[in-house]
């Protein structure tokens, strides 16, 4: 299966359309069984006009099957916080991850709606999993805004693996809202990737030298800012009917 087979797959119950339109599915549970909710804070430099908060999230998936391919899809994703009388709810373009056996290098692409990230079924540490780009409004954002919270529903070709993801924002005075011109990085460290350094998944390598405080980093080399907490999630598993 292939992750456009996965996308067909995931219309699910008229929630949930992954990247193409597709008959609906069954479920072994209801979406909402899949849903996470992992909320954090901003920090407490104020955030200027004008300015870029990247929001990325990465995710390490339990129970690989190591010998077969494995597809983890994320979707219905949000990013909600209130500044203010002002509600900010924005949705997160829908994503997904293949685990192959096959792959020898570690991938991320973004074709205007969706991520794609392929990695080799063998790798263990964090995986980029999704992200946006925000540009702070007219009158600027304060510090200190609470909570922030990301949401999102995962599904998976293996009924038995678990997800454990966090996300972290970084603040940048000049960027692209092109996002497939951001050079993320696909997963931490100098392996199995083009970026051979120690950054983080989710790095948008292009843009570094603009990166200062705000969000949930603090400038300097946080390019991705500080993690949330870890949220654990069943995803839910795609049988198609």
């Amino acid at each position: 299966m292939n992750y456009r087979s996965l996308a067909r797959l995931l219309c699910v119950s008229g929630i949930v359309c992954l990247a193409v339109a597709a008959p609906r599915t069954a479920l072994a549970q209801s979406p909402a069984a899949c849903t996470s909710a992992n909320g954090s804070n901003f920090n407490g430099n104020a955030l200027a006009a004008g300015n870029f908060v990247w929001l990325n999230a990465v995710v390490s998936v339990k129970g690989l099957d190591r010998s077969v391919q494995t597809i983890i899809g994320f979707g219905g994703s949000t990013i909600r916080f209130t500044s203010g009388s002002t509600t900010y709810e924005m949705n997160v373009p829908n994503s997904f991850i293949t685990f192959s056996p096959s792959a020898t290098q570690v991938s991320s692409t973004f074709n205007g709606s969706s991520w794609t990230t392929v990695v080799p079924s063998s790798f263990s540490q964090n995986v980029f999993l999704d992200g946006l780009v925000f540009q702070v409004p007219e009158g600027g954002l304060p510090g200190g805004i609470n909570p922030v919270t990301w949401s999102g529903t995962f599904y998976s070709s293996d009924p038995n693996v678990t997800a454990q993801w966090q996300w972290g924002a970084a603040v940048y005075t000049q960027f692209s809202t092109d996002q497939g011109t951001l050079g993320v990085k696909p997963v931490d460290g100098d392996k199995a990737n083009d970026y051979r350094n120690s950054d983080h998944a989710g790095t948008p390598e292009n843009f570094k030298p603009y990166v200062t405080g705000g969000a949930r980093g603090g400038g300097g080399s946080n390019w991705t800012g500080s993690y949330s907490g870890t949220a654990a999630v069943t995803p839910c598993s795609i049988n198609p009917e």
